[in-house]
């Protein structure tokens, strides 16, 4: 401050110069005044300019007009110098984090915050952030600790918009992440993360999208995809615009002979899935044997693998039901062979080879091995891609705990209605999700979601509860606690309770960690 002084100096009243304020946040290249003294209204911008000329690594200047506020919790902030820009890129705890300041609640002063919880996370964890905002959160966890799958809800479209940028730029996946309120979406979890099938067909996408789904996949055949790639590029695009997460299904997109190279399937074709890919970032899922025939050789099959390697990370291969890969060793093998990084496993095309009892050991043996994707439809009676209900052949309690993403791939007599997949879909609100940890970063009104979290635990679940309270009442945070627990007839044990920062006069932040025992 003594040399941002010394630049105002002369220019400034004493008076004034003791009114410049002290206290800021810097979001990536972007300086922000909470608090900005009326009486320097006039000279905002001389101000902002000193800053500027003394900070190299800030480019703009905002003051705050009002506070947090709305559904959103989110600021309205003016530029008073520098660029007329309200997004940036944010560096904390090894990740990059792109978001409009003005659009998006993030604070800076909880980096040690996020930093600290990441230090107890344990290995193979599943995390629940409420209110994930732009992701940083999920990112954070994703990027520095051994965390299995973090998943984030957050209402705020925008920031959800830049979470899913944010993991893309981070290149990771194990996070999924919902645009919804989390009051609605949390306790139908598995009609989230468990999404729905369609063609391009004009008439059956709107069937499945007036049900919201988080992810939509996309079924084209070589045929269509060529023919149709620009109304096939226009629709992710409205997807994505929605803030939909976008599969495309391939099923023909590996050759099956040695000696064919990617141009077997044309070299145009070939180009423009990596077009889907550049252009949107979308993941693509393909068979890795089309055809399905015993007599093709494995060797053939790798050997095809790696034409994509270069793209492995948008790129989910999937299991047959007959053929090579189709059996647990032969998946096994494949992946080893091929150093594929995501898998895609079609639980009807393993029951052709596995009774429901040994499925959840089969994709838990897949899942040590690669990021996994799943396409869920039951096998019954020589019925493939079954609807899923009470009279199903698989078991669902055991199998749903293990998806983390996915959708229902059921045949349905009419697909432009899609009957049965609907149904099955809908049978998913029978079951309930719950998660190792679950964080509650919305201190003022936290409280107000305590009895959601708790019917989402398990003995052993860690929730971390936010708050705002004076240093005297701390104690109110684990009164709240227990009354949230006493109702639903859970019992607690208090970790740890944390200040993370000031928020006001004798107000702090507080974390209370308690674990369901």
């Amino acid at each position: 401050m003594d040399k941002i002084n010394e630049i105002l100096k002369g220019k400034l009243t004493e008076k004034e110069l003791l009114l410049v304020p002290k206290s800021f946040d810097v979001v990536g290249s972007i300086l922000i005044f909470s608090e900005f003294p009326k009486e320097l209204n006039k000279k905002e911008k001389m101000i902002g300019d000193a800053f500027l000329q003394e900070l190299k690594n800030v480019k703009t200047i905002c003051k705050k007009t009002k506070v947090y506020s709305g559904v959103y919790r989110t600021p309205r902030l003016k530029v008073i110098a520098g660029e007329k820009t309200k997004e940036t890129t944010h560096k904390e705890n090894g990740i990059s984090l792109k978001l409009d300041v003005e659009k998006v609640y993030f604070s800076t002063r909880l980096s040690n915050e996020r930093l600290r919880i990441s230090k107890l996370i344990q290995p193979n964890e599943e995390i629940l952030v409420m209110f994930s905002g732009c992701g940083v959160y999920p990112v954070v966890f994703a990027k520095n600790t051994p965390a299995k799958y973090i998943y984030g809800i957050e209402i705020n479209p925008a920031a959800h918009k830049y979470a899913l940028e944010n993991i893309k730029i981070n290149k990771i996946n194990n996070i999924f992440v919902v645009n919804k309120d989390v009051k609605k979406s949390l306790p139908n979890f598995y009609q989230q993360n468990i999404g729905l099938k369609s063609s391009i067909r004009p008439k059956e996408l709107p069937t499945r999208m007036k049900h919201n789904p988080e992810i939509i996949e996309i079924f084209t055949l070589p045929e269509d995809f060529e023919k149709n790639f620009a109304k096939l590029k226009k629709i992710i695009k409205i997807l994505i615009d929605k803030g939909k997460q976008v599969f495309v299904h391939q099923p023909a997109a590996v050759p099956n002979k040695l000696d064919m190279t990617h141009n077997s399937v044309s070299d145009e074709y070939y180009q423009k899935l990596l077009q889907l890919i550049k252009e949107f970032s979308v993941s693509i899922i393909i068979h890795v044997n089309e055809q399905e025939t015993e007599n093709i050789k494995k060797e053939a099959i790798i050997s095809n693998t790696l034409t994509f390697r270069n793209h492995y990370k948008n790129i989910y291969f999937e299991n047959c039901s007959k053929g090579f890969p189709s059996k647990i060793e032969e998946i096994e093998y494949f992946i080893e062979k091929t150093k594929i990084t995501n898998f895609c496993i079609d639980t009807c095309h393993l029951l052709h080879h596995y009774s429901p009892e040994e499925l959840p050991k089969i994709i838990e043996r897949i899942k040590s091995r690669c990021n996994t994707y799943f396409h869920l439809a039951d096998y019954k009676d020589n019925y493939h891609a079954g609807k899923l209900g009470k009279d199903s052949h698989i078991q669902l309690e055991k199998v749903l705990p293990l998806i983390n993403k996915g959708i229902t791939e059921i045949k349905s007599k009419n697909e432009l209605i899609g009957k049965e997949m609907i149904e099955s879909w809908n049978y998913l609100k029978n079951f309930t999700k719950t998660f190792d940890r679950i964080l509650m970063p919305l201190p003022r009104s936290a409280e107000d979601f305590l009895e959601l979290a708790l019917n989402h635990t398990k003995k052993g679940t860690v929730i971390h509860f936010y708050d705002f309270l004076k240093e005297d009442e701390f104690g109110k945070a684990k009164e709240k606690v227990s009354k949230a627990c006493k109702k639903l007839g859970l019992k607690f044990k208090i970790l740890n309770l944390v200040k993370c920062g000031a928020f006001g006069p004798r107000i702090y932040r507080i974390c209370l960690d308690f674990q369901i025992v």
